[in-house]
């Protein structure tokens, strides 16, 4: 495929997780009896509409996006149906409604994945005479699948839990030939080395689960990208990130273009991660933002009167400014890495 025509499929991509967010704020605000203006694919200038129970739907000539538009919701306009004026627990199913669908999405596409590919698997590639591994009868091609009893989620939580193992002696489980077998260790810790070694080199393969087992693990992802999204944050805020660290819209681009050129299961592995992202991002209590509109709605509920809508709307006004100037920073660091490669 051609850089071009990959570019221009990433784009698309990225779009359909803006989409399918914008998507669970339509389907909440017309469940929940809401006044929509508008619903958008992509942004810019209206190339095609048409216009159903006094909703517009349209076709915008940027494919970056998309948009669902609420009567009242930027105009703090009066009129009896105006967002503003919905009870405050309907505004918050709709505000949620769009994160938790990027995150809903990602979910199912995980399982997708795993149940088409399989995980990726820490998985035997040798073992060396006369280590703790040779002696509890391990062997080349064994997956390890547990630690201990705990259960390897993802591939680099291997080592982790190896030597987070009991160092008097523990069971490692592996498949082999379908079957799961546990293996004994003891005295795998190594007194001089300071940490457990079993004597083995892993290397990583595909393993596919039962469909309960698939969920499961889909599941943990989700959450494991929920606490790496909070971990880097925290970093981000002690100043320990660089900007070679972090990733504007260009360089989104770029990753998902060269999935697109690697293989379906790397774009949807990405497009995984990314709906995630875009789905935690957007609960963060950032103004201009789902989790910042939400933070008021919970002062509102807290407080039993709503803050009053010019001062919510200069506080999302300056986030927004403050998003842009970062978007442009973050565009402008994605080109300079691009030409630094």
């Amino acid at each position: 495929m051609s850089t071009v025509l990959s570019i221009f499929v990433a784009l698309l991509l990225l779009s359909l997780l803006v989409m399918i967010h914008e998507l669970g704020h339509f389907l909440a605000g017309r469940a929940l009896g809401f006044s929509i203006l508008e619903f958008a694919i992509g942004m810019g200038p209206v190339l095609w509409k048409t216009t159903k129970n006094g909703i517009q739907y349209s076709i915008r000539a940027l494919p970056i996006g998309g948009m669902c538009r609420f009567n009242g919701e930027d105009e703090k306009i009066q009129d009896g149906r105006s967002f503003y004026l919905e009870k405050v627990w309907k505004r918050i199913v709709v505000v949620l409604s769009g994160p938790i669908m990027n995150l809903l999405f990602a979910f199912i596409a995980a399982i997708i994945t795993l149940a088409v590919f399989g995980d990726i698997m820490p998985q035997v590639y040798e073992v060396n005479a006369d280590s703790a591994a040779y002696t509890a009868g391990m062997q080349q091609g064994d997956f390890i699948v547990a630690v201990d009893g705990t259960r390897v989620m993802y591939y680099n939580q291997t080592v982790d839990l190896i030597q987070a193992a009991n160092r008097e002696g523990f069971d490692v489980t592996v498949v082999r030939d379908g079957a799961e077998k546990d293996l004994h260790f003891t005295n795998a810790y190594d007194e001089q080395a300071g940490k457990t070694v079993l004597g083995i080199t892993i290397t990583g393969d595909h393993m596919k689960f039962p469909f309960g087992e698939t969920v499961t693990r889909s599941a943990a992802y989700i959450v494991s990208t929920l606490t790496e999204t909070l971990k880097f944050f925290g970093s981000l805020f002690q100043g320990n990130i660089s900007s070679q660290d972090v990733s504007g819209p260009v360089g989104i681009i770029t990753y998902i273009s060269e999935a697109v050129r690697s293989s379906g299961e790397t774009v949807l592995r990405l497009m995984v991660l990314i709906s995630a992202s875009l789905g935690i991002m957007n609960l963060l209590p950032i103004p201009a933002l789902d989790g910042g509109r939400l933070l008021f709605m919970v002062i509102e509920v807290v407080r039993g009167k709503a803050v009053p809508p010019e001062k919510e709307g200069m506080v999302h006004f300056v986030g927004l400014i403050l998003l842009f100037g970062l978007m442009i920073f973050l565009t402008y660091n994605d080109i300079a890495n691009l030409i630094r490669g």
